[in-house]
């Protein structure tokens, strides 16, 4: 039979335990609560950054389709390589959400068709061959005519090719300027290197 003393260290063990217990829930429910409410912050963070972008985006859009722009379009079908004039473009005006960045705003003289077009196509940069009067030349560059038997692969006045003399590249980033005869645009201090070789045949061209 248990004394009076053991019985009391036990219901004093219990109350111990008991008061362990009870803290621990207490501190288990607290930590909870606190997740629960960094939890609930962070999703209102998340959630208001949602909305913010959404409502930037749809105003962006809105801007867009109310801005409007002047573009050159075809009026009719055309072939690659024609010549762009005001018989086959006119100028429209479209909202800025349907127009391509590089869209063409007026139209230079002599431009041609890279590819075959469709009426109602709005021009681009990428669609058309540009005149020579359009291609930009570096300041200190020179135009120098190349002969006519040299090989070159398929050009378009524009592009961007290295001029090469035996194994060196001499004036990489060359600008086309017209093809008939093949005109480059090359800095100053290699004219006279790129003039003499081609004399000889020592010139060549690569594509970028």
């Amino acid at each position: 039979m248990p004394t009076p003393r053991s019985t009391k260290q036990f219901f004093s063990v219990a109350a111990r335990q008991w008061k362990d217990l009870v803290h621990r829930i207490v501190s288990l429910l607290e930590r909870e609560r606190r997740a629960q409410i960094i939890a609930v912050i962070a999703l209102s963070v998340i959630c208001t950054s949602v909305v913010a972008e959404s409502v930037l985006a749809t105003r962006t859009k809105r801007q867009k389709w109310a801005s409007t722009v002047s573009v050159v379009v075809l009026t009719s079908d055309v072939a690659a390589n024609s010549l762009l004039t005001s018989a086959n473009t006119q100028q429209v005006t479209l909202p800025l959400a349907v127009i391509s960045s590089d869209a063409l705003s007026s139209l230079p003289n002599n431009t041609r068709t890279r590819v075959a077009l469709t009426a109602n196509t709005p021009l681009t940069q990428s669609l058309v061959i540009p005149s020579s009067d359009a291609i930009q030349i570096p300041s200190g560059w020179r135009v120098i005519a190349l002969p006519q038997d040299i090989t070159t692969p398929h050009l378009d006045p524009g592009d961007q090719v290295d001029v090469i003399i035996g194994e060196s590249v001499v004036s990489p980033d060359s600008v086309v300027i017209s093809l008939k005869p093949l005109s480059i645009a090359v800095p100053a201090e290699v004219v006279p290197t790129v003039t003499a070789a081609s004399r000889v045949g020592e010139v060549f061209i690569a594509s970028r």
